[in-house]
């Protein structure tokens, strides 16, 4: 017996939202579904992924949860690099003034060179050199007379970095807690969705008899069905840039599939195993350490009820 488990993934989830909100569409008022409508159906899952702009751009298209989660992240890997490279460049200011210093303070750290702010024995650059920056800025603008401008070892040019860092930092933070929101938010849309499916099901459950056809419409599987998943098909094998040893494989997702199986060979005689695993997210697996050389894949769909399918067909491929 079909048990229709709802799938985890993004992908899976959105499909079957799609085809959940189409049959509610076609069959939803013949039926008599109240509680899991179209309407209650697409606002799931335009909340998740989006809405498309209209002809011209009007309505604009509406980002989902899933593209602000893509798009805090970009914001976030972004705002870390940038506050790395202002800290570096502050660390390369610092050692010129150092420099400049050396002169009139000493090679090594000595008490003078407390007069410029190093009280801790040492004249180390830190990873994050703002303080030390300011202070810089204030020894420089009580000593005008030991800055060098053409090595930018001035109170002007410390200030800029010191405020540059300082303003990176604040970025960098808020767009840490933006990407922790918007993460969040992602999971209480996936959450949703499959809260809506879920109650889908059950209602579908109370209206259609086991064997109905109309299950197919909304995505789901008749109960009276059995609950071996089928074979996955399209099975794809791409080398990655040469010398890389990187293959990836990707595969259209199966029915009631919770798993698969990916098994690769060499093409020798008799073949050896090279990978035998099981992928238990998306329809897609990325290896980098195959050996170079000719290989043989297929892949087989798995489930907790139904057991395992027969393996799909063959993919030959290169590892680069």
């Amino acid at each position: 017996m079909a048990t229709n488990r709802i799938p985890q993934t993004y992908d899976r989830i959105v499909r079957m939202l799609e085809d959940a909100a189409d049959g509610a569409h076609d069959h939803g008022a013949a039926i008599g579904l109240k509680q899991n409508t179209e309407a209650a159906i697409r606002a799931d899952l335009e909340a998740l992924a989006g809405k498309p702009a209209g002809p011209g751009n009007v309505p604009p298209a509406t980002p989902g949860l899933k593209d602000k989660w893509n798009t805090a992240r970009a914001a976030k890997t972004a705002a870390t690099i940038a506050f790395g490279a202002v800290k570096q460049n502050g660390r390369a200011l610092a050692r010129a003034c150092i420099g400049v210093l050396k002169p009139r303070l000493g090679d090594q750290w000595n008490s003078q060179w407390q007069m410029a702010g190093f009280a801790n024995n040492s004249l180390a650059v830190p990873d994050n050199p703002m303080t030390m920056l300011q202070q810089f800025r204030s020894y420089f603008s009580a000593n005008p007379t030991h800055e060098v401008a053409s090595l930018n070892a001035t109170s002007a040019h410390c200030h800029t970095a010191a405020e540059g860092i300082s303003d990176a930092a604040t970025a960098s933070n808020a767009s840490n807690v933006a990407y922790g929101n918007a993460k969040t938010a992602f999971a209480a849309g996936m959450e949703a969705g499959r809260t809506r499916l879920t109650g889908l099901r059950d209602e579908l459950a109370q209206l259609l008899e086991d064997d109905d056809p109309l299950w197919h419409a909304f995505g789901f599987n008749m109960p009276s069905e059995q609950d071996t998943p089928e074979v996955p098909e399209n099975l794809v094998a791409t080398p990655g840039p040469a010398g890389s040893h990187t293959m990836y494989f990707d595969w259209d997702d199966a029915v009631r599939a919770d798993s698969y199986r990916i098994i690769i060979t060499n093409t020798a005689t008799p073949p050896v195993e090279l990978k035998n695993e099981i992928i238990h997210s998306e329809s897609e697996v990325t290896y980098t350490d195959l050996p170079p050389g000719p290989i043989r894949a297929t892949v087989s769909s798995r489930n907790s009820d139904g057991g395992e399918s027969a393996p799909s067909d063959p993919v030959d491929g290169t590892v680069p």
